[in-house]
């Protein structure tokens, strides 16, 4: 599954794309840890849908644990 880490940083809004939801979720976590703002994981096999953080722990992580 194809996942995109969006967030707002010093530069304006920026992206990048992770493969697993473990990998995707561990992105985001750095990303708000370094301060950055409306960190979102966004499913792109579903058609863009956003997560937050906690959101998307509960519905990927979780439910597979």
């Amino acid at each position: 599954m194809p996942f995109e880490i969006q967030w707002t940083g010093p530069m304006g809004p920026e992206s990048t794309r992770r493969k697993s939801a473990v990998d995707a979720l561990r992105y985001a976590v750095q990303m708000f840890g370094r301060g950055y703002t409306d960190v979102v994981i966004v499913d792109l096999s579903k058609d863009g849908k956003a997560y937050s953080l906690a959101d998307f722990r509960q519905f990927y992580l979780d439910a597979k644990g």
